[in-house]
C-alpha cells in the first residue's frame, strides 16, 4: 500500500465526524497507523471500500464503552474490521477510541482468512497488550527515528498478527478444520522474530509431542527447523531489501529476523536461494 494511503483511509472508512475535530493523535509508519479519537457521536458507521486497497483495523475503547452492532457498549472492548465490509460501532458518551490501521498484506498470510467479518475481540492478554501499546503510541508519541519506526512497526504488525491468529484459534468451527501443518506455519510466522522459539515451543503451542510434530513435517519432505529457518530468512530478506532499514547493521537485521547471529542469517538466506546480505542490499 503506498505511503499515506493508510492515513487517508481514516476519513474514507469513518467519515468526517470521526476524523475531524475528534481526531486527537496520529502516528504513521510504513505499513501501520495508530490514531486516537475523542468520540463525538454515539455511533460510527464503518464504510466498505474497494478490495484493491486491503486494510485491517482494530478499534479499541480506551475510555468509555464500545459495541459492534446493536448490543450495549462495554468498557475497553475491541473490534476487528476489514475494508470490504460495513459495520456499525456504538459508543458510550464521550468515549475515547484508539485504532490500529494495518496494511492487510503485512499481517495476513494464506492460513488466515483474508477478509474476516467484523467481530468483537475477547479481552485476552494479546488483545490487551496490543491495545495498551497502541494507546501509548497514539496519545504519548515520542520523537521518531528510523530505528524506532522499524521496531514499533514490527511490534504492531506481530502483535496484530497474534490477535488475528488467536481469534482464529477461538473460532472452534473454523480453526479445528485447519490442518495441523497450517496451524504450525501460522505459529512460526507469529514467533519467527523470537530466536528462542523452536521445536519444543512449537510442539507445546500445538499440544503435540515433538516426535509427532517432526513426523508431520517429514511427510511433506521437510522439518520444523528448516521451515522456521525459511520464514526467518524471508523476513530478513524483506528487511535487507527495504531501504528504510539501511540504518540497521547486518547483525541487527539478523536479530530482528529471529536469527542468533549474522552467520546463521547468511546460511538461512542461502537455503532459500536468496543472495547474500550485501547483495540483497545492493538491490
Amino acid at each position: 500500500m503506498p505511503n499515506g494511503a493508510l492515513r487517508r483511509a481514516l476519513t474514507a472508512h469513518l467519515g468526517p465526524e470521526a476524523t475531524g475535530h475528534g481526531l486527537i493523535g496520529v502516528q504513521e509508519y510504513r505499513t501501520a497507523v495508530v490514531s486516537a479519537h475523542r468520540v463525538r457521536t454515539p455511533t460510527w458507521r464503518w464504510s466498505a471500500q474497494p478490495a484493491d486497497r486491503p486494510l485491517t483495523a482494530v478499534v479499541f475503547a480506551s475510555e468509555g464503552g464500545l459495541a459492534l452492532g446493536e448490543t450495549s457498549p462495554t468498557r475497553r472492548a475491541g473490534v476487528l474490521l476489514h475494508n470490504t465490509h460495513t459495520a456499525l460501532l456504538r459508543w458510550t458518551a464521550d468515549a475515547l477510541a484508539t485504532v490500529v490501521w494495518l496494511d492487510t498484506d503485512s499481517v495476513i498470510d494464506t492460513s488466515v482468512p483474508p477478509a474476516p467479518q467484523p467481530v468483537e475481540l475477547s479481552r485476552t492478554a494479546l488483545a490487551t497488550g496490543l491495545h495498551g501499546f497502541a494507546e501509548s503510541i497514539a496519545q504519548r508519541p515520542e520523537v521518531q527515528t528510523r530505528v524506532s519506526d522499524y521496531v514499533v512497526e514490527r511490534l504492531l504488525v506481530e502483535m496484530a498478527y497474534g490477535v488475528l491468529l488467536e481469534h482464529r484459534e477461538t473460532d472452534a468451527a473454523g480453526f479445528h478444520a485447519v490442518r495441523p501443518m497450517h496451524r504450525a506455519r501460522m505459529l512460526m510466522l507469529l514467533n519467527r522474530a523470537d530466536p528462542e522459539y523452536g521445536l519444543q515451543e512449537l510442539a507445546r503451542d500445538l499440544h503435540l509431542s515433538t516426535r509427532h510434530l517432526q513426523r508431520l513435517f517429514a511427510k511433506e519432505g521437510t522439518s520444523p527447523a528448516a521451515e522456521l529457518r525459511n520464514v526467518r530468512a524471508e523476513l530478513a530478506l524483506s528487511l535487507l531489501r527495504d531501504p528504510q532499514y539501511d540504518v540497521l547493521t547486518t547483525s541487527q537485521i539478523a536479530t530482528h529476523a529471529g536469527f542468533t547471529n549474522a552467520a546463521a542469517m547468511r546460511r538461512g538466506l542461502h537455503a532459500i536461494g536468496a543472495p547474500t546480505p550485501q547483495a540483497a542490499r545492493a538491490r
